[in-house]
């Protein structure tokens, strides 16, 4: 086949030429694609969490700083039916609730400390009565344990005689009893006057605990709008290469906690807010809580779904809070009192008061617990605290943090309140904190975990397309490359006859070349 022409010749050329860089840039492309599709999970892996690193400009900041996710704050109390016939007669407890509040979170005094890949911050905490979630009202009258009365007595506990039966007759001086009648709305967040809480003022620290004085007593008087609950926290930021962020460095400027001993003053684990990627079945879940002055350790127990999102959950379980030999690890959490499982002394971290924490209804707890009051039916679906993580992302999308205040009471022969009164954890309340993700941020979540799910496999076609073009651009080429042996190239086209007769000059020297043609012909 020849060329039409000098141009169509170039223009030949320079199609081959760009094939052959086609061909080059579809191999890179399929190198790269591939290469993409064997590292995948390490691509993205980096790519994620630079995201989840805390910085001053990322989103991860914007949502950690201040969250958007509806936060709810439930309380049921235990309403204390028979305190008139106390102690021949086992409490009775009838549970008031849910009374719900709808919290606002705010991280404020931000510090940040880049040598160290550390954030310093504190946290504000609001809550506003929700009325139409609730079940009763503020003005529901609620009877309770005086835990007034039964903290001064516990911190009494190791006095002498004498000033034992001071607290005694002081005791009874200002009228105190086994029990307080008030206000739902008195007992949690509004507080009661109290002659005790005045006395305690003017009393020194080493009386009190070191507790700050307040004016009113309540369940969670002087939370609301305060910054001094949670204390002081600092955190990984998770911008050094390896370290998660949300990890627990510090809590009120300590990198341990004073209150236990050996491995148990350990602070360990995520702040509440990050957890670990890549979990499975057999992870464990650390977890430093501030409620309860400690790390705690969830498993796992189930996989769900919600809202088209597979999560693991992971709870507390019956070893949580064990202390019998076969969890040795936890006896330094004592602090004197262990004579029951599935309880939490905290009185260390509450300035001596006789604070028990447990799950709602003295749920894992020992039976013993239970047989000393009436109206408890431990529920896990009710009453298990859990939190349910995406485990490739490490985002939780569904939690519900709860757990029982309980006050230790005890025999004490020289002050007449407790002269009698059994050796027992009294319920009080039971809180529960629920989060669950929107659609909004479920659907972000989704597209995440695709791109986690799929890139690889997308990545594989993507290079196995760009193989397919080089080849068939190397077949194409090979069928063109197949040409006739003799190809003629002419540079000047074919003239007529009538253009032999316009030029004779041309048309005699064809001539003499033929006759001279016929001669050479003849001598050969």
């Amino acid at each position: 086949m020849a060329c039409p022409s000098v141009f169509a010749c170039a223009m030949r050329l320079w199609a081959a030429q760009w094939r052959r860089a086609g061909c080059v840039f579809a191999a890179l492309l399929a190198a790269a694609a591939l290469a993409a599709a064997l590292s995948w999970n390490s691509i993205f892996e980096s790519v994620f969490t630079s995201q989840l690193a805390l910085k001053p400009d990322a989103r991860s900041f914007r949502d950690w700083v201040a969250p958007t996710v509806p936060l709810f704050f439930e309380v049921y109390l235990f309403n204390w039916t028979n305190p008139e016939s106390f102690p021949e007669e086992i409490p009775n407890l009838v549970e008031l609730g849910p009374y719900v509040f709808r919290e606002h979170r705010h991280h404020v005094n931000i510090s940040w400390f880049p040598e160290n890949g550390t954030v310093a911050y504190m946290t504000q905490r609001s809550w506003h009565y929700d009325a139409e979630a609730s079940n009763g009202t503020l003005d529901d009258n609620v009877t309770i344990v005086n835990v007034i009365a039964a903290s001064a007595i516990y911190r009494a506990r190791y006095w002498g005689y004498l000033r034992q039966k001071t607290l005694s007759m002081a005791l009874a001086m200002f009228g105190q009893g086994i029990s307080v009648s008030k206000l739902a709305g008195e007992l949690m967040f509004d507080g009661y006057d109290d002659p005790l809480m005045d006395i305690a003022k003017n009393l020194p620290a080493s009386t009190t605990g070191g507790a700050p004085p307040l004016d009113k007593f309540g369940l969670f008087y002087g939370r609301n709008n305060s910054i001094d609950t949670d204390g002081y926290v600092e955190i990984t930021t998770g911008e050094v290469p390896g370290v998660l962020p949300g990890q627990i460095v510090r809590w009120n400027h300590l990198d341990h906690l004073p209150y236990y001993e050996g491995s148990c003053s350990k602070m360990a684990g995520s702040a509440g807010e990050f957890m670990p990627h890549n979990l499975t079945e057999e992870s464990q879940l650390e977890i430093f809580m501030g409620d309860l002055c400690r790390t705690v350790y969830f498993d796992y127990s189930e996989t769900c779904t919600n809202q088209g999102l597979t999560y693991h959950k992971y709870e507390l379980t019956e070893t949580s809070f064990d202390f019998s030999p076969l969890t040795p690890d936890h006896t330094c959490f004592c602090d004197e009192e262990c004579g029951w499982r599935g309880v939490m002394n905290v009185s260390a971290c509450r300035y001596g008061a006789p604070a028990f924490l447990s799950l709602p209804h003295f749920l894992h707890g020992d039976q013993e617990l239970r047989e000393k009051v009436q109206g408890l039916n431990p529920d896990p679906k009710k009453h298990s605290f859990y939190f349910g993580v995406e485990p490739k992302l490490g985002v939780p999308v569904d939690v519900s943090a709860r757990f029982q205040f309980n006050v230790f009471i005890e025999p004490t022969p020289n002050i007449a309140l407790f002269e009698s009164a059994p050796r027992m954890l009294f319920p009080v309340f039971w809180v529960q904190q629920k989060v669950m993700i929107d659609n909004k941020l479920a659907s972000e979540l989704r597209m995440v975990r695709a791109v986690s799910d799929w890139g690889a496999t997308i990545c594989a076609c993507v290079a196995l397309t760009f193989a397919g073009i080089i080849t068939l651009a190397s077949c194409c080429k090979k069928s063109q490359l197949k040409k006739p042996k003799d190809i003629i190239v002419t540079l000047e086209r074919p003239r007529d006859e009538a253009e032999m007769k316009l030029n004779p000059s041309e048309k005699q020297n064809a001539r003499g070349g033929r006759v001279c043609a016929r001669r050479r012909k003849r001598l050969s």
